[in-house]
């Protein structure tokens, strides 16, 4: 099951809002009381999620006084209705179900669900349900309705509020996993579990026996009643969680609460995973994980990990996450539009509804500028860093910079080759680099960056590439060489490529030197394009002309800790010097 969008009118501030989810990775953002958790709590009221044991009781999810929203006087109702996506694959327990209840035949694989709910004055909760478009009668949809909230769907997990611990002897306190068993497992657990109960029955009496003993010293006369909770023991079935470290056994209550939290969401995947892939077709629907504030406890860099880690599981798990996050490193970053950005609009300085901020198209950036604090125009050089796939990552002041490198990852000449590992990014320009917090958000972002800027920018980028924390030589070097005009990437090209072109460009060369500014860098672009050009058609090239590539090359691989891929005429022990060096 996936759900496609959320609509919704007169509910607290979700006013009159539509919502549509990607199918996989999705986060919910914006700043406290954007209405972040006005949609977890729409998705309860949907899937009814119940409290995880006997003894705690549920809250309502829909209540008129308390959810209508506050500014409209009339006494129109509250509408919600949520489009979900099913498939005879991933839930074909739901889709044989509606079949029955609704007597109709689903040809479709993919089926469209429309569940609707209205609530007027006075809490009368009316649901109707559409199946491929087409309405089935009230007495079918209330029974639909409840095999989904029956179902347990929605595995959601609130990484702020404290987690059930059980505490043993003298105030010992151990965390538990609950997992999900299948159908036969249950089954199987439920014989065991009526011995069990029939032995935890005559402790009760004995119990009950002591207690009444005990109450009757008192004047008001008491009747006790002790009786284990029927089913519990096959219906629940807690386990003792433990991790280790270095060898070193420690409870998970044990843990910081960052690995707390981390092991929990992780499990509650898991389990999702497992409903989705174990068990028989008349008991198998796929449930959605929604996860509040998965960044929680966690230092940026581990939360870059984990963020990481969760878009991975979801696409490869195939099962749809629901994230609402106050954290860059948790947004999806392959595919902006996944990610919701909520907002309240303000009339007179108050606070009305909740409206959804467009992150389509250029757009892409703007809940990244609102988490980091910083304008969307600062974050759109950015972008294609957000396609890079690899785990290590040469970033390039530029477009053509990029190419002269991916041209030295495929290459036939006398020179070391850049290991095929390693994905160039351009980063935009000097600007970005004097951004500490985009640079910051970067690094966090790969496992191993190494940055390349032009030496006529030195002045300007190293002060604040040191100011996050990296080494020039071991994170960062400039390109070119001391010698005005070659302080940049073409500087280390070979002298024959450069006097080819300046021979043939000599009206552009003459351009370099205009007052106009806009001349001169319109020229400087051209000669760096005929300069890339040159370079990739000679291959002709000696060792000794591509000397000053080649140490580049071998610093690159070496910081990146990534094989290189075989030189042509150069043995691949030339790297070995620097890779010593290191320490």
């Amino acid at each position: 099951m996936r759900l496609k969008s959320i609509t919704t009118k007169n509910y607290r501030t979700l006013h009159d809002l539509t919502l549509t989810f990607s199918k996989n990775y999705c986060t919910i953002s914006g700043r406290n009381n954007a209405g972040r958790s006005c949609v977890i709590r729409l998705l309860s009221a949907l899937f009814w999620v119940r409290t995880r044991y006997p003894w705690q009781i549920d809250e309502r999810c829909l209540d008129y006084k308390d959810d209508k929203t506050q500014w409209v006087k009339d006494a129109a109702p509250i509408l919600a209705s949520f489009d979900l996506e099913i498939t005879r694959h991933e839930d074909p327990a739901l889709i044989s179900f509606i079949e029955k209840i609704a007597s109709k035949t689903i040809a479709n694989p993919l089926v469209a669900l429309c569940v609707a709910y209205s609530v007027s004055d006075g809490d009368d909760v009316t649901v109707s349900i559409t199946v491929d478009g087409e309405r089935v009668d009230d007495k079918a949809a209330k029974e639909i309705d409840k095999r989904i909230k029956d179902s347990n769907l929605l595995f959601l997990y609130n990484s702020t509020t404290r987690q059930d611990e059980f505490i043993f002897g003298r105030g010992r306190r151990r965390m538990f996993y609950e997992f999900v068993m299948s159908t036969d497992e249950r089954k199987a657990l439920e014989e065991a579990g009526k011995h069990i109960e029939c032995r935890l029955r005559k402790l009760a009496k004995d119990h009950t026996e002591g207690l009444s003993k005990i109450l009757g010293r008192l004047t008001e006369k008491y009747e006790v009643e002790v009786s284990p909770l029927e089913g519990f023991a096959a219906r629940e079935m807690p386990l003792g969680i433990n991790l280790k470290d270095k060898n070193v056994e420690v409870p998970l209550s044990d843990w910081g609460s960052g690995t707390q939290n981390r092991t929990h969401i992780l499990m509650a995947v898991l389990q999702a995973n497992r409903i989705k892939t174990t068990g028989s077709p008349d008991d198998k629907i796929t449930p959605v994980v929604v996860i509040e504030e998965p960044e929680s406890f966690l230092h940026p860099s581990a939360q870059a990990e984990f963020g990481r880690m969760l878009r991975h599981l979801s696409e490869e798990l195939g099962i749809q996450i629901l994230v609402t996050t106050h954290s860059p490193h948790m947004l999806n970053q392959e595919d902006g539009v996944s990610n919701i950005l909520l907002a309240r609009e303000t009339k007179r300085g108050k606070s009305y509804e909740t409206v959804r901020v467009d992150t389509s198209g250029e757009n892409w950036m703007a809940p990244f500028a609102d988490h980091l604090g910083i304008s969307s125009e600062e974050f759109s050089s950015l972008k294609p860093l957000f396609s890079a796939d690899k785990s290590r990552v040469l970033l390039v002041e530029g477009p053509i910079d990029k190419e002269y490198f991916q041209l030295l990852q495929k290459h036939s000449l006398a020179c070391d080759q850049l290991a095929t590992g390693i994905e160039v990014v351009p980063y935009g320009g000097k600007d970005t680099l004097k951004n500490t917090l985009l640079i910051q958000f970067v690094l966090r972002k790969f496992d191993r960056v190494f940055v390349t800027y032009d030496l006529d920018a030195a002045s300007d980028v190293r002060a604040a590439l040191g100011r996050v924390g990296l080494r020039e030589g071991a994170d960062y070097t400039g390109l070119g060489v001391d010698q005005a005009g070659r302080d940049c990437i073409e500087g280390l090209l070979p002298h024959s490529v450069l006097s080819a072109v300046n021979g043939r460009e000599t009206d552009l060369v003459m351009k370099l030197g205009s007052r106009d500014n806009a001349e001169r860098r319109k020229a400087k672009d051209a000669l760096k394009k005929l300069y890339l050009d040159e370079f990739r058609a000679r291959t002709d090239h000696s060792k000794e002309d591509l000397k000053e590539l080649a140490k580049v090359v071998r610093l690159v691989n070496v910081r990146l800790n990534a094989q290189p891929g075989a030189p042509a005429g150069v043995s691949s022990s030339a790297a070995l010097p620097l890779r010593q060096s290191r320490g």
